[in-house]
């Protein structure tokens, strides 16, 4: 086996250059010393170096975390007001990263399809080896049946146990004697094909071909759609992310910041595999043939890839079972001539005839199980698998570790910006509805009272209601209305003076628009104006209100 280790090496392929880059990044322990980087996935020191790779993006991203944190506590502090054109070189900032974004994430698909039909070439190579050893079993018991039914079970036999026609003891001895040699020979020829059978059949501990291609296929199927989605997500972030800083909508900003977060985190995590990953795969990649030729477990791959000429178990004992079949065809044609002298009235030559082409039928059977097991043959199955792996495959899983790296920063950067940007937008300003319920009553040009109060509330001034000024004295004098009709807007702001019963002065009423409400004059004093004492309204949508409301 060693001496077939080294025939391989020398028609093994020399490594790109992507592969000896990624052998040599450096495998340390967890004292930071450097370890064997030899592919060798069942040691515990191997795989720890590996962990130690995937720590660092993960490392990143508590790092990015805790800066994202830091920015967004100095950003809840700051709540100075920013001016709108002050969020225009952020908008372009975030258009213009989200873009580059996009051009990662694109790398990543490239990359992920890239990755998967590499492997798709694997599958396919791996099957057309594990038909192969499935036709040779099957073609093995076809002959080891055809021999010990048409040619070990014969009547042969039967037919030299009659007395034959010219007695001749020595003759019927050696007679009986070859045609036990050959079912013999045949019986040898079957044994070494019940040990291919043997061997082509693995115990219960072996890992067949075909279980690690299931069990990888089934990965696969799963891994490929799934990393294609996320990073349709990625890309759909982006341009959500792009279409709330042009339209400056807030929810969109908001929803990115989220959903960004956990983008970030994913795509350090992924790093981090991606990064373990390609190493281990370019450590492999070095020398494929010793990982594959010392498993132990592996034994389809080492009788049909891992040895040399002259070492195949499988062609060993075909070898060995068409000797046996030509012995035992040699012994046949012996029996013929014997037997065509002893029983000459007995058709010897047609039954020895048709056992003797039984045999001819195997030995070709045998000769091209032979060329299937060459290892030639295989070796060009393993070659094209290996190739898809260290090229295709290496290089995809290279492209989404670089885009997976390059997407995270960014995004990290994004989810910043972005933060940074909606918490200054403000909210729309109120509609024309808003605004007229807001506008004053009289314009700030009205000569109004300076005396006048103003009853206000918030930003809304009361407007329901003028109270039209009434006035009446006791000795008869004449009242003037400060403000009448509905066009409150006109009124002077004269102060009107009002008397009780006993003629004394008891104030002055404003007439303007803001006002005091009051009470009415005296019952026994004249009422004059309009609406016979009743209060104005400004429209005629404005309740009218009596002056029993004010008691």
């Amino acid at each position: 086996m060693q001496y077939g280790n080294v025939i391989m090496e020398q028609h093994q392929p020399a490594p790109s250059f992507l592969v000896q880059l990624l052998h040599s990044v450096p495998h340390i322990n967890i004292t930071l010393h450097r370890v064997n980087d030899t592919f060798n996935p069942n040691s515990t020191i191997y795989i720890e170096s590996l962990g130690i790779l995937a720590s660092i993006p993960a490392a990143l991203l508590i790092i990015s975390l805790v800066f994202l944190l830091l920015y967004l506590l100095t950003r809840c502090c700051d709540r100075k007001p920013r001016k709108p054109k002050s969020h225009g070189c952020q908008k372009c900032t975030l258009i213009f990263f989200a873009v580059v974004c996009c051009a990662a994430i694109g790398l990543g698909l490239y990359g992920n399809d890239d990755l998967h039909n590499g492997v798709l070439q694997i599958f396919g190579s791996g099957r057309k080896i594990e038909q192969l050893i499935l036709n040779v079993r099957n073609q093995t018991e076809i002959v080891k049946h055809n021999l010990k039914s048409k040619v070990v079970l014969s009547e042969l036999e039967q037919i030299f146990e009659q007395p034959p026609h010219r007695p001749n003891v020595t003759a019927l001895y050696l007679l009986h004697d070859t045609v036990k040699m050959a079912k013999d020979n045949t019986t040898l020829a079957i044994n070494a094909l019940e040990t291919i059978v043997y061997l082509t059949r693995p115990a219960y501990t072996d890992i067949t071909l075909k279980s690690l291609l299931d069990t990888y296929e089934f990965y696969e199927e799963l891994r490929w759609p799934i990393t294609l989605g996320f990073l349709t997500f990625l890309l759909l972030l982006c341009i959500i992310l792009m279409i709330g800083a042009t339209r400056s909508s807030r929810c969109a900003l908001i929803f990115f910041s989220v959903c960004g977060l956990l983008a970030v985190t994913v795509c350090w995590l992924l790093s981090g595999i991606y990064l373990a990953s390609a190493v281990a795969l370019g450590d492999f990649c070095m020398k494929p043939n010793d990982y594959i030729c010392s498993h132990p477990k592996l034994k389809d791959v080492q009788y049909t890839y891992c040895s040399t000429v002259g070492t195949n178990r499988y062609v060993l004992r075909l070898n060995e079972s068409k000797v046996h079949v030509d012995r035992a065809k040699e012994s046949l044609e012996t029996v013929n001539g014997i037997g065509m002298e002893l029983y000459p009235g007995i058709q010897i030559s047609s039954k020895v005839n048709k056992i003797n082409g039984e045999l001819d039928d195997s030995k070709r059977q045998l000769t091209a199980l032979s060329v299937m097991l060459d290892r030639r043959t295989v070796a060009e199955h393993y070659a094209d698998a290996t190739r898809s792996l260290c090229e295709g495959g290496l290089l995809g899983l290279t492209l989404m570790l670089l885009a997976s790296l390059v997407s995270a920063a960014i995004l990290s950067l994004l989810v910043c910006v972005d933060s940074h940007t909606w918490i200054y937008l403000t909210k729309k300003r109120p509609g024309y509805e808003d605004k007229a319920e807001t506008t004053p009553l009289f314009p700030a040009g009205s000569n109004a009272s300076p005396a006048a109060p103003i009853i206000a509330s918030g930003t809304m001034t009361v407007n329901r209601t003028l109270l039209h000024a009434q006035t009446a004295t006791s000795n008869g004098a004449t009242g003037v209305s400060g403000g009448t009709g509905l066009g409150g807007a006109g009124a002077t702001g004269t102060l009107i003076p009002t008397s009780g019963r006993n003629g004394t002065t008891h104030g002055m009423r404003g007439a303007s628009g803001h006002h005091t409400l009051g009470r009415l004059p005296s019952q026994h004093a004249p009422i004059m104006g309009p609406n016979n004492g009743k209060y104005a309204t400004l429209s005629k949508q404005c309740k009218t209100l009596e002056s029993n409301d004010f008691y």
